[in-house]
C-alpha cells in the first residue's frame, strides 16, 4: 500500500511501517521511534467522549455492517471514546491504528471532499479515518475492499481526494490485503489484551525476558510456562496475555501474519 502526502511523495505504508523510516513532503527522510505504549484500558467509562465524525455511521444497513467500539488515544488524554465503523475491514484499520506505540490520535469520518466534477454520480467522498502520528504528521485513510479499489471509478475518486487535501495531509487506500484473517484474529486479541492490564503478569514476562537477554529466538509456550504466576489454568491465560501486550508494545517482535499461538517464534526488537 502506497501512502502519498498532497505534494505526491511517496512515503512508506502507515498502517504496517510506522516505526521505520517515512518520508518527509520535502523529500528528506525522517526516523519515527517507538513511542511509549498504548494504554488501552477499561477504567473511566462514565467519561465516555462521545462520537464526533463529520457524518452518523452505525446504523441499519442492508449494505453495511455498522458498529461501533470504545477506544482511547493519547490525543483525547486517554479518556474513552466511540469509535464508529462501517464495515469488518473499517474496524480492523482502526484498531491496528489505535495498537500502534506512534499513533497519538485517531479521527472517524473526520473530512468531507467535495468533486471538482461527478465521479460516477458522485458528488463527494467522506474519508474514513484520520491518523496522527506522534510525529505530528497526518494521514487520511480511504477503506475500501480490494474489488471495488480495482475499479477505475476509484482511482479517479482517490486522485480527487489527493487534490483536494491540504498540503502536509498524507493519504492512503486501504483494502483487506493488509489485514487477513490471522492479521485481524492476532490484532483483537492484542486490542482485547491491553484493554485489561494486567502489571503483575507484565512485569514477570519483563524479569524472565531478562534472564533470556542472550537468547536470539523463543517461543511462546517457553515464556508463559516461565512466568509461573500462579496455578495452572489462571496463569497460562494472563502470562500469554502478558506475550501479546508485549508484542503489541513492540518489546516482542514476531510474525502477525500468522497466527501467533504457543508454538510461534519470538525474538527481541534490534
Amino acid at each position: 500500500m502506497e501512502v502519498q502526502t498532497h505534494s505526491g511523495s511517496a512515503s512508506s505504508d502507515v498502517l504496517i511501517q510506522m516505526d521505520v523510516d517515512l518520508m518527509e513532503t520535502d523529500g528528506g527522510y525522517l526516523r519515527v521511534l517507538v513511542g511509549r505504549p498504548e494504554y488501552l484500558g477499561y477504567e473511566n467509562l462514565d467519561e465516555l467522549l462521545p462520537y464526533d465524525g463529520t457524518r452518523g455511521v452505525v446504523g441499519r444497513s442492508a449494505s453495511a455492517k455498522t458498529g461501533a467500539f470504545v477506544a482511547r488515544t493519547e490525543e483525547d488524554g486517554y479518556i474513552p471514546r466511540v469509535v464508529g465503523h462501517e464495515s469488518s475491514l473499517e474496524r480492523a484499520t482502526a484498531i491496528r491504528s489505535l495498537l500502534h506505540p506512534n499513533v497519538f490520535g485517531l479521527k472517524c469520518q473526520p473530512r468531507k471532499v467535495y468533486f471538482s466534477k461527478p465521479i460516477a454520480k458522485l458528488k463527494s467522498n467522506t474519508l474514513d479515518y484520520l491518523v496522527t502520528l506522534k510525529t505530528g504528521q497526518k494521514y487520511y485513510l480511504y477503506v475500501k475492499n480490494e474489488e471495488s479499489l480495482s475499479k477505475p471509478k476509484h482511482a479517479l475518486i482517490c486522485e480527487e481526494i489527493r487534490k483536494q487535501l491540504p498540503a502536509g495531509y498524507g493519504f492512503a487506500a486501504v483494502s483487506e490485503a493488509e489485514f487477513p484473517p490471522y492479521v485481524r484474529g492476532n490484532n483483537d486479541r492484542m486490542f482485547l489484551a491491553k484493554r485489561f492490564p494486567d502489571p503483575d503478569a507484565d512485569q514477570r514476562l519483563l524479569a524472565v525476558l531478562s534472564d533470556l537477554i542472550d537468547v536470539d529466538r523463543f517461543t511462546v509456550e517457553e515464556l508463559v510456562f516461565r512466568c509461573e504466576l500462579g496455578p495452572k489454568n489462571t496463569d497460562k491465560g494472563r502470562a500469554f496475555d502478558a506475550v501479546l501486550r508485549a508484542i503489541a508494545d513492540h518489546k516482542l517482535v514476531a510474525n502477525r501474519r500468522e497466527l501467533i499461538d504457543y508454538p510461534t517464534v519470538l525474538g527481541l526488537p534490534g
